[in-house]
């Protein structure tokens, strides 16, 4: 009895391997096929997951821009051409700014400083953030303070305060991945920029959820309007950690009123959540109705309000990739301090916009 237990023993503990290879080998066909389908086969040399994740444009419409760009409509050479009608870019001011920085003093000074070949301050050379802060004060904070000194300026807003980072998006991803934690919920009033979507989720693993207004949504959302939609996403199991609030509105141009902003950023405060307010579009001509959140707040930002500012839309120089933040929360500069080793602005670039910064009469003509 025993030999035919000890039989049967390795009978099964052989056909147990034999299942286990067919298992493996059906695994690995799998694999192969998937590898095929997707036409990314290179067997070891395969992208990971996450790279697998990045392979969605960052915009849906990116793809068909770029074609835009290849087959440009000409209406004497190209005729029958592309024109893109899905970006947003501030070409009447291109040749005015190319003029003003091809000066021979702003070029020659841009790449004379021995600083602009050398490691500094991740977040910005000093003489750059001085002049960020200088530009900031004088044009968002206090605009009808033309006169206002270079002394009185940083005396308002300190340089330490302000860095650099290469683009807008990058610095709200950024701020994302040091405020908020994978899976977390950032509220944002709809319609919005489509690249918000993957600005917050594609680093830091942050959900962007829609706050849809009940009324006008030229009239930007209420209190009620977002504490509708942070219940919404706690029912779902997320935690509301941020607001993302651009004025003026990308896309509709809604300028949202003082009251609005000072509203909504009571509501997140009193929830213990970080706002981003993100002015892109702040000097643009408006009419004198916008009001930047500095003014709204009386500078008074504390370490849960963070103020965005590129250079692509009212510069019209997207492709500087140049964005600025001001926040009053040192700890988190001392995080994106490590951070921006990966997405700085080079040396002579914020040496060349340094200089603009601080041409007040070139800014206000």
């Amino acid at each position: 009895m025993s030999g035919v237990t000890g039989k049967s023993a390795v009978f099964f503990s052989a056909l147990a391997l034999v299942c286990i290879a067919q298992k493996k080998w059906n695994s690995k066909s799998r694999r192969r096929k998937q590898r095929a389908a997707d036409g990314n086969g290179n067997g070891n040399h395969d992208i990971s997951q996450r790279g697998q994740s990045l392979l969605t444009p960052t915009l849906p419409y990116i793809m068909d821009y770029l074609k835009c760009l290849q087959d440009h409509c000409d209406p004497y050479t190209n005729p029958r051409g592309h024109i893109p009608l899905c970006m947003s870019e501030n070409k009447l001011i291109i040749e005015l700014l190319g003029v003003r920085l091809l000066q021979i003093e702003t070029a020659s000074r841009a790449f004379s400083d021995s600083s602009v070949y050398c490691y500094n301050n991740t977040l910005g050379l000093p003489g750059a953030r001085e002049a960020l802060a200088y530009f900031l004060a004088k044009h968002f904070l206090y605009p009808e303070r033309t006169n206002m000194t270079f002394g009185d300026a940083l005396s308002c807003i300190r340089p330490e305060l302000v860095c650099y980072g290469a683009g807008a998006s990058s610095l709200i991803s950024h701020l994302a991945l040091c405020l908020a934690e994978r899976g977390d919920a950032v509220l944002i009033p709809a319609p919005y920029y489509a690249a918000f979507d993957v600005d917050l989720k594609i680093i830091s693993g942050c959900i962007a959820v829609p706050v849809h207004c009940k009324g006008n949504p030229s009239e930007g959302p209420t209190p009620r309007d977002l504490e509708d939609a942070a219940l919404a996403a706690e029912a779902k199991g997320m935690r509301v950690r941020m607001l993302l609030i651009t004025n003026p509105c990308n896309p509709i141009g809604t300028i949202y009123t003082p009251e609005v902003m000072k509203e909504v950023i009571e509501w997140a405060r009193s929830r213990d959540m970080h706002t981003i307010v993100d002015e892109i579009y702040a000097l643009s001509s408006f009419d004198g109705q916008f009001e930047s959140i500095l003014r709204t707040l009386n500078n008074e930002l504390g370490d849960n309000v963070h103020h965005i500012w590129a250079l692509s839309k009212d510069f019209g120089a997207s492709g500087f990739r140049m964005g600025t933040l001001y926040t009053q929360n040192e700890k988190l500069l001392r995080s994106l301090a490590n951070l921006n080793i990966f997405s700085g602005v080079s040396h002579p670039m914020q040496m060349m916009i340094a200089e603009i910064f601080l041409d007040d009469n070139w800014v206000y003509d």
